[in-house]
């Protein structure tokens, strides 16, 4: 003959069932994005400034190239500054 169920069992049956706790992969897919997009803005912004003063100057594009290091490289330093936030913590 079967044992009746104790009443904590009961009213763990009575309850939905918990929501599986987040994954590590979310918190991948964000940082992903949000390096990808700082990545792009710096470069387009060093791009367009570029344009811009050469525009400005009717100079060779030199200041686009300038513009395109200046956009790379900001885009590095905060690459590497969010991942070493992400280390810390």
């Amino acid at each position: 003959m079967p044992e009746p169920k104790r009443e904590d069992e009961l009213r763990k049956a009575d309850r939905p069932p918990e929501p599986p706790p987040p994954t590590i992969k979310a918190a991948n897919w964000g940082l992903a994005f949000d390096l990808g997009l700082r990545l792009g803005i710096s470069v387009i912004l060093g791009l367009g400034l570029g344009i811009l003063a050469d525009n400005w100057l009717h100079t060779t594009p030199i200041f686009i190239l300038i513009g395109m290091v200046l956009g790379i490289g900001a885009a590095m330093y905060t690459i590497w500054d969010v991942a070493r936030e992400s280390m810390k913590g």
